[in-house]
């Protein structure tokens, strides 16, 4: 569900709905660009689990959302890490942790106005 600003400290934020689902279509891709993950940083001596985005290539320019990110490890470029926004598009848009995603059930959420939005960002 659309919200303006994810996270305390904004590390998602929109400008508009359109730029919502245009990154819901670029992380649907499943194309080993992006990694949903939540990462249990509590065991490990961090004050609570993450919900994260891991990046193996630098965001596209034309990806019109502001993320916050923070630096990666090893193979991961970078990450955004954003429990608000991993619990909503898992509740709302039928993502799973991981790398692959259902394109037809996350698409199936998205309102018919915001389909074009979508489909740009299966294309970035």
């Amino acid at each position: 569900m659309y919200q303006e600003n994810f996270g305390t400290k904004e590390q998602i934020s929109f400008n508009s709905e359109a730029e919502y689902y245009e990154l819901l279509g670029y992380l649907s891709k499943s194309d080993g660009a992006t990694i949903l993950v939540w990462e249990d940083n509590d065991l490990q001596g961090a004050w609570a689990k993450e919900g994260r985005i891991l990046f193996f290539e630098q965001q596209p320019l034309a990806l019109r959302a502001k993320l916050l990110h923070t630096a990666g490890v090893g193979n991961i470029v970078s990450r955004v890490n954003c429990n608000e926004f991993i619990l909503n598009i898992r509740a709302n848009h039928h993502f799973v942790l991981g790398e692959t995603q259902s394109i037809p059930d996350i698409k199936g959420t998205v309102p018919k106005q915001y389909i074009s939005d979508f489909e740009a960002g299966l294309q970035l």
